[in-house]
């Protein structure tokens, strides 16, 4: 449905692409079509758009401008149409998911499975990116849903929902520490560590506890991967500190889960991560989205409520 005016179209595939050809790829449509269309739209503005560099087009600060424009009302258009084939009777749409690595091996197959038993004519798109970058996806309209843990706050991105997690210390299953009710980091410290990377939410949680420390710990690996680190924990050569999500989805004959001991502060308290949902703000949601923030939100809330049950003895 192209009620929308070609303009916007054209300008956001080039926004997207960083080329001319490459939107006319996107489109299907003759380069030189596509480059009128950028002319034409710059003449009735009368300001470039983008900057025409050797390694592509950047976004002018008016092209900033107008880039989130083109997403407002790009979205808008796509929940309108939605609504419209609602009226129709169809059940249909597509939804673009981004989330942080450590969903992808248990919450987010449960949450597409749910989706697809409830509404089988939407399809998804799932992607996986950083805590620090899914923020930009959202904002920006590449992404109708983010999912991440702690996320940054962003002005253009709303929360729609979340659930809190503890942080636990993972472990080979014969460490001393194995058996452990509750741990803290100076607890750890006599073996190595392996820690995610700055744009991880994992390292953001425990770096104020890092830094009180008497002494920095041995840290022998540095990694943005979550599946990495648990692999490496399972099999002996550290401690890494993750939430309980997708431990066990990760485990083989080869390489049994690693032990999640509960990671305490200096003080005692438990240390909790915030998994949220988020959208972008002040967008109404096509039914198709709203499906899926309702679909993730109540495996969130029923995993977490999880984590808060007393457990018995």
């Amino acid at each position: 449905m192209h009620i929308h005016a070609r303009g916007l179209l054209y300008f956001d595939a080039i926004r997207r692409n960083g080329s001319i050809r490459g939107a006319a790829r996107q489109l299907f449509i003759d380069a030189s079509a596509v480059n009128r269309q950028l002319i034409q739209l710059e003449q009735e503005l009368g300001l470039p758009l983008f900057e025409r560099l050797g390694s592509g087009l950047q976004l002018t600060p008016a092209g900033e401008l107008f880039a989130r424009h083109a997403t407002h009302v790009l979205q808008d258009a796509e929940w309108l149409e939605n609504e419209l084939d609602m009226l129709r009777g169809l059940q249909r749409g597509k939804v673009h998911v981004v989330g942080v690595e450590s969903l992808h091996g248990a919450l987010l197959p449960e949450v597409i499975g749910t989706m697809l038993e409830r509404h089988p004519g939407i399809s998804l798109q799932v992607s996986s990116a950083s805590s620090g970058h899914i923020a930009d996806y959202v904002a920006s309209g590449r992404a109708d849903v983010g999912m991440a843990f702690d996320m940054p706050q962003h002005e253009d991105v709303a929360h729609a929902a979340s659930g809190r997690f503890r942080l636990g210390a993972l472990v080979a299953a014969g460490h001393p520490l194995a058996r452990r009710r509750s741990v803290t980091l100076a607890q750890c410290t006599p073996w190595p560590f392996i820690l995610g990377t700055e744009d991880l939410a994992s390292y953001a949680l425990i770096q104020g506890e890092l830094g009180a420390l008497p002494a920095p710990p041995r840290a022998v690996v540095r990694a943005t991967s979550v599946e990495l680190m648990k692999r490496l924990a399972a099999a002996g050569h550290g401690i890494a500190f993750q939430t309980r999500l997708g431990l066990e989805a990760t485990a083989s004959a080869a390489t049994p889960a690693a032990r999640f001991v509960p990671l305490e502060s200096a003080q005692g308290v438990p240390i909790l991560g915030t998994l949220g949902i988020h959208v972008r703000s002040g967008r109404s949601l096509p039914p198709a989205t709203a499906a899926f923030v309702e679909c993730a939100s109540q495996v969130i809330q029923r995993l977490a409520a999880q984590e808060t049950r007393p457990k018995r003895r």
